[in-house]
């Protein structure tokens, strides 16, 4: 590879998975993070992105869980009788059935973007949180709506589907960003990548000639917090240790792979 973005996902859910990044962005590899502007400690995540200006931040889109920056009255498709986002298996199924109001997809969208910018981040690119984006009408929706706020670049899609269905909804997913959006060339999580041997998956990741590779991650300190909120919770400190390990920044520097963030891509 010639380029590597290494993503932490969910700045601003909670003030440990906010150092938790934060940490792996001063002593590891982490390049890049992205907002989730209706998380609980998205203030806090404001003021170290301003200390920290050479880390890159985007925008996390979320439609699975909390309440949604519209009022819930305004977009009813999106939302379940408590006014807060429905979850993502319920979300996948809105999206899959067409119960979802495109207007009110789009809407929120665009008031999660304003409400980004308004809190003093130029966001370097979108993703979403539970990966809602590689659903072909979410990513038709984002095609839309970003550009034209300022935001051309998103994450990719995995490249290994777990089945003929998944690759399908891949592939039209890919195809409504197409011209639209730019994505890095490839993309691993940590079931592409391995947790508990990350410098390993790195240096096998490595090797492939040319382009740009994300690599998504979610460090976090785990406390009672994130425990209520996420039922990942422990792991993002496993992966978080792996991430600032030095095993990890030899292989990734041996590589002779160029560590950006959105910006570069």
């Amino acid at each position: 590879m010639e380029k590597l973005i290494v993503n932490a996902d969910d700045f601003g859910m909670t003030e440990g998975v906010n150092r938790g990044i934060i940490a792996c962005y001063q002593r590891g590899v982490v390049t890049s993070t992205t907002l989730m502007v209706n998380g609980e400690a998205v203030a806090g995540a404001v003021v170290l992105a301003a200390e920290h200006p050479g880390l890159g931040v985007g925008l996390h889109i979320n439609l699975t869980a909390g309440p949604p920056t519209r009022p819930p009255h305004s977009v009813r498709s999106l939302v379940g009788r408590d006014g807060c986002f429905p979850g993502k298996g319920n979300m996948l199924v809105r999206l899959t059935t067409g119960a979802i109001d495109t207007g009110e997809l789009e809407s929120e969208i665009t008031a999660q973007v304003q409400a980004c910018r308004a809190l003093g981040i130029t966001p370097t690119h979108v993703d979403s949180h539970h990966h809602i984006h590689a659903h072909p009408v979410a990513a038709s929706a984002l095609a839309r709506v970003c550009p034209p706020l300022g935001i051309n670049r998103m994450r990719g899609y995995r490249l290994a589907p777990r089945s003929l269905k998944a690759l399908g909804i891949r592939a039209a997913a890919m195809l409504s960003v197409a011209g639209a959006m730019r994505v890095p060339d490839r993309f691993a999580g940590i079931e592409e990548m391995g947790r508990r041997d990350m410098a390993a998956a790195f240096d096998r990741e490595l090797v492939a000639e040319g382009g740009t590779l994300e690599f998504m991650c979610h460090p976090g300190y785990q406390d009672a917090r994130l425990q209520h909120l996420s039922t990942y919770n422990n792991l993002r400190q496993v992966e978080m240790e792996a991430l600032v390990s030095p095993e990890v920044r030899r292989v990734v520097e041996g590589s002779g792979v160029r560590l950006v963030d959105f910006r570069g891509l």
